[in-house]
């Protein structure tokens, strides 16, 4: 047998990881023994994600969505998100020395990539005017790693199979993670958390129940962020169930979809009752509507709503409360007879002071919560001490990053709509890709989902939006290499 050149670097690859891992297993330190079996799952997951690129995508993915690396920091292991992702796109990159793994034209998501480069660049300059500035060097360290992921998988991500393969991953550990919350839901555990998989917090959900309500909280520690999480994951399901051909895989799809609804519920989150309720309207009078029938539809909405009052009091105390926001009271809003409600409303305001005395910049990235009770004082809204939360990803964008910050994430959000419609009006007269408008989609209402949930929480973990962003940029640059593909097959047919 002869060995090709490029072998070399694999066989000298195999002998190094022998080699430390005959020290790594032969050490009595136990320090050493952990990272040097760290160091040689690093080598066997560089030479993993060489061979096969879209692997290194799927692991961000699960490591992400289980949280795996916080979950770890909490028990005192090291966390392992910043160096898996250097692992993984020191991989793909050197795959592409080799084969050639990056799109070539992205012409589609230049507009898109363009304001996320100025996204981070108003990110980083917002450092300058920040009072406290590790905090502000901290989020920009995050947004650069966040974008690093996505374009690992958008390099990583080069066939429809893959990318569905990567949008099933992060359904399936979804679910399975609200498997554990419908276990404890069931056995009416609040101690068992799985290893702080499927967190549960005691808090009150209406100012009458004096905070004895379990709230599942998954593995992100907060029910409201895990319902947003979920809430973003249920369109990829709901447009399984429509369009899969086979029953087997509908009744698969309706299967997994009914934990994350029970854990939504059970999250008692109203922003994402909020943002699962638009995810059905757009689904059946916008994206469905030539296949749903939209009285059948208006009737199974009204038989919803009038099984609510049917649920356990708490449910429907929430849910109850959802009309305060429209509601008006001696106050002249409804949203002050709750007090979270009338809570948030005085962070929101006390944000919006922030972005109109710091109209360019705005106070400085991660630098809300530090900046709270000076510009909450100047309002003279309702007194929280200590460091509060923006609750709102807009409002927070804009105070702490101006408006420069705020027209680049809008600018990110426009331009991914407008290419994601591109890519759908290009396909739909191509029948051998028309298969995969239900999955472009998904894609849209997922993005609104979270989107609209956002409206009520911060940037704690936006790393979940950038990995659905860059599967949408992903399916984008498919779509129009399948799309050229079928036109040049076209043009060689009439030549």
């Amino acid at each position: 047998m002869t060995v090709q050149r490029n072998d070399f670097y694999y066989l000298l690859s195999v002998v190094a990881l022998s080699g430390l891992a005959a020290y790594a297993l032969g050490n009595s330190n136990s320090n050493i023994q952990l990272y040097g079996l760290a160091g040689l799952m690093g080598i066997a997951l560089v030479l993993a994600v060489i061979v096969k690129p879209n692997l290194g995508a799927n692991v961000l993915i699960i490591a992400i969505y289980s949280n795996v690396s916080a979950n770890m920091s909490d028990m005192g292991y090291p966390g392992i998100i910043k160096p898996l992702v250097a692992v993984v796109f020191s991989a793909i990159m050197i795959r592409n020395y080799y084969a050639g793994q990056l799109p070539v034209d992205r012409r589609n998501t230049a507009f898109t990539e363009t304001f996320l480069i100025l996204y981070f660049l108003v990110l980083a300059a917002s450092y300058l005017v920040a009072s406290n500035k590790d905090r502000a060097l901290t989020d920009v360290v995050d947004l650069g790693k966040d974008l690093v992921i996505l374009y690992t998988i958008l390099f990583s991500v080069r066939t429809w199979k893959t990318w569905k393969q990567a949008v099933w991953m992060l359904t399936i550990v979804t679910f399975v993670l609200c498997l554990l919350g419908v276990y404890q839901i069931i056995t009416g555990t609040r101690t068992q958390e799985f290893f702080r998989f499927s967190t549960i917090g005691v808090t009150s959900v209406v100012d009458s129940d004096n905070g004895t309500t379990a709230r599942i909280g998954g593995p992100v520690h907060d029910p409201n962020l895990w319902a947003q999480v979920i809430v973003a994951v249920t369109p990829f399901l709901i447009f399984r169930i429509i369009h899969e051909a086979q029953l087997k895989w509908k009744v698969v799809a309706a299967g997994m979809l009914v934990p994350l609804l029970i854990v939504l519920l059970d999250t008692y989150s109203r922003g994402g009752y909020l943002a699962f309720i638009v995810i059905l309207i757009l689904v059946i009078f916008v994206f469905e509507i030539k296949r749903i029938n939209p009285v059948g539809a208006v009737l199974t909405f009204a038989f919803l709503i009038l099984l609510i009052p049917f649920l356990p009091s708490n449910y429907v105390a929430r849910f109850d409360s959802l009309s305060l926001l429209t509601s008006s009271s001696q106050e002249g809003s409804g949203i002050y007879e709750d007090s979270s409600l009338r809570q948030r409303s005085s962070v929101m305001q006390t944000a919006l002071l922030m972005f109109v005395q710091n109209p360019l910049l705005g106070v400085g990235a991660g630098n809300f919560r530090n900046n709270y009770q000076k510009y909450n004082q100047i309002l003279g809204l309702e007194a929280r001490y200590g460091e509060v939360e923006a609750h709102s990803l807009y409002t927070q964008i804009a105070a702490e990053t101006g408006l420069l910050g705020l027209i680049a994430f809008i600018g990110i959000m426009i331009s991914l709509f407008i290419a994601l419609s591109k890519a759908v009006r290009s396909i739909e007269h191509l029948q051998k890709l028309r298969h995969y408008l239900p999955w472009l989609s998904a894609l849209q209402a997922s993005l609104v989902g979270y989107l609209v949930a956002a409206t009520f929480l911060h940037n704690v973990y936006i790393r979940y939006f950038w990995i659905l962003v860059a599967l949408s940029m992903t399916a984008i640059q498919l779509v129009d290499e399948q799309v050229k593909e079928a036109d040049q097959i076209l043009i060689g047919k009439t030549s």
